[in-house]
């Protein structure tokens, strides 16, 4: 079986003493040439999860690993190694710069190669993701925003990473330049063998993006397993509830939610309660739920759902 290149294990993320924690325990290995989607509403901890792996906040607990070996978030080789693409293209560029200086200046960081070595990689991976030559010397607010989310999936590569983080790298696109970038980023995933963590709020885009999907909710992982069965089989029944709420196109199909969540409950943050999180909302909740947070377990192979009464989908 393949050893993941890059772990968070266990991590738990708290932003001040008396808070609660962000991220709660949550584990999370990208393999090679695998990308594995991270889904859950606004708020439920993915990017805070995204951010930990990134060094950019400080775990309270856990450990990231790199190739089996702890290392330190302000590690160098972690910073060559792992790379991140942001949902706002043109927030994560400095605006008096041209995309060609800005997908640059990683090589200068790492201080490899002359000027001119460093301006040449640079147009080379800028052609590689289709921007061009003209494109590449003008600034972030000059180009659209998928042009401008291709050199930064260009700054990005330039150094060969092994692991790729992506927070929401579509979600600010239109649809067509939406399906371009993931299109991009699939063929990325192909030639350089890269691991991927793809954080998104669509379902769809995950299940056909991603090999794996972990779910989230409150800052714990709740379900993870192959993409296609979390996509046709969630049992963990707030999954179930995220995917009957994704709208059809298909007016006429009639299908009724399969989970109805307990109304009265919304304003329940679950970091706060001392079961499953999700115990104030779920309509199968029962006092062990309320008593006692469970733990991911494997209902199936490479199937793992944290919930004493998992969903059981009609045969």
């Amino acid at each position: 079986m393949k050893q993941p290149i890059f772990t968070l294990e266990n991590g738990s993320v708290r932003y001040g003493h008396g808070h609660p924690d962000a991220v709660s325990d949550v584990t999370v290995r990208l393999y090679p040439g695998e990308i594995l989607g991270l889904v859950g509403e606004s708020g439920c901890g993915k990017s805070t999860t995204a951010r930990a792996m990134l060094g950019l906040v400080p775990l309270s607990a856990g450990r990231l690993t790199l190739h089996g070996t702890p290392v330190n978030p302000h590690d160098r080789r972690l910073r060559a190694a792992v790379q991140a693409i942001f949902q706002n293209p043109a927030a994560s560029f400095n605006p008096r710069r041209s995309l060609l200086d800005s997908v640059a200046e990683p090589l200068r960081v790492h201080g490899q190669g002359t000027a001119r070595q460093r301006r040449e990689r640079a147009l080379e991976e800028l052609d590689r993701v289709g921007v061009t030559a003209q494109m590449a010397a003008r600034r972030p607010n000059e180009v659209s925003g998928g042009q401008c989310q291709r050199a930064a999936i260009a700054r990005a590569t330039i150094l060969r990473p092994e692991v790729l983080v992506c927070d929401e790298p579509v979600s600010a696109l239109d649809v067509s330049i939406q399906a371009q970038i993931l299109e991009l980023l699939a063929e990325l995933r192909t030639e350089q063998g890269l691991a991927m963590l793809f954080i998104s709020h669509d379902l769809g885009v995950v299940a056909s993006l991603c090999d794996r999907t972990a779910v989230m909710y409150a800052g714990r992982m709740v379900e993870q397993g192959a993409a296609t069965e979390i996509a046709g089989n969630p049992r963990h029944p707030y999954s179930v509830a995220l995917q009957d709420a994704v709208p059809s196109l298909d007016l006429s199909d009639g299908l009724a939610p399969r989970i109805r969540t307990r109304t009265g409950a919304d304003d329940v943050d679950g970091r706060l309660l001392p079961g499953c999180r999700f115990a104030a909302l779920c309509p199968s909740a029962t006092p062990e739920c309320t008593a006692a947070a469970p733990v991911l377990a494997e209902l199936a192979p490479r199937h793992e759902v944290a919930c004493h009464h998992p969903f059981d989908p009609a045969p």
